[in-house]
């Protein structure tokens, strides 16, 4: 390759580059700089060593959020994820005002992630919310509860807009089986494959780059998601909907414990890369990399 063609790419590179390092690797070398010091945001940076690693280890709110933030990621991949790619299975069939259901699905993603968790929050409130109203409207009143102040329900509760707000993974499920060959289709037709064969031999194996790129994009969701949690339940009741983002806040904002809060940061992100080591393993031993299906 000759120079100038060199030095054109790292022209082309260097504000990308540039990016790259101002607002990631930066500030993630701080996190793990932070990791084992304290500070309180005023006086000076001490070190200590591991001791804001012990303290998470031992402190009950950390290990609830870190359990919490595992069901949100296991929830995201194996129930949002699949009810994603089943809706977009069905619509691109291109059942009847099928453009319409798609838009139905993808018009929350346009709205705005606190008005949504505003609206669930009344969904399932205990005198006037929604759910309840329905059940008592059907004849199911002994079903209602306080959904939200129920250690029991509110970790499903904050869960719920997630799970049924699934235009983003569905769209990019609708992009992947758009750029599958015609040929494939109409040849599985001639040999007498029904709809549902041709989706589960054909489509379903050859969307797993749409499945990788989604499993990123819901893990990394799951793990910074703090609307639902903070604006509906707070954290609560007893920790019960906790998650790391919330953790992390309440330890910045509210004890003002950086270091510790750098800690948990660092938590999430070694979190967030085993579980995509994992779905990517999963991947390929389910038939190749993803980027090769």
């Amino acid at each position: 390759m000759r120079t100038a063609t060199r030095l054109q790419i790292l022209l082309y590179l260097t504000p990308a580059l540039l990016l790259t390092l101002l607002f990631f690797a930066l500030p993630l070398t701080f996190v793990g700089y932070m990791t084992f010091h304290s500070w309180d945001g005023i006086g000076p940076i001490l070190y200590v060593g591991l001791q804001n690693i012990t303290s998470l280890i031992h402190d009950p709110s950390f290990n609830k959020a870190f359990i919490n933030s595992i069901i949100w990621i296991l929830v995201g991949l194996f129930i949002h994820l699949p009810f994603a790619l089943l809706i977009a299975l069905i619509l691109s069939h291109r059942p009847r005002g099928w453009r319409f259901f798609r838009n139905v699905f993808v018009l929350p993603n346009v709205i705005s992630t606190t008005a949504v968790a505003f609206l669930w929050y009344f969904v399932f409130q205990v005198d006037i919310g929604l759910l309840n109203g329905i059940l008592g409207a059907v004849g199911l009143g002994g079903l209602a509860r306080p959904w939200l102040f129920d250690p029991h329900t509110a970790l499903a509760a904050t869960q719920a807009p997630f799970v049924l707000y699934i235009g983003f993974t569905m769209l990019i499920f609708l992009t992947q089986i758009s750029t599958i060959p015609a040929d494939y289709y109409e040849a599985a037709r001639i040999d007498g494959a029904s709809a549902w064969q041709i989706d589960w031999h054909i489509t379903i194996p050859l969307v797993r780059p749409a499945v990788a790129i989604n499993a990123l994009f819901i893990t990394g969701f799951c793990l910074r998601m703090f609307e639902y949690p903070f604006i509906m339940t707070s954290g609560g009741p007893m920790d019960a909907t906790l998650n790391l983002s919330l953790y992390i806040y309440r330890s910045m904002v509210t004890a003002h414990a950086y270091g510790l809060s750098m800690a948990a940061g660092s938590a999430t992100i070694l979190l967030g890369i085993a579980v995509m080591a994992l779905v990517f393993l999963a991947l390929r031993r389910a038939g190749g990399r993803p980027a090769e299906a």
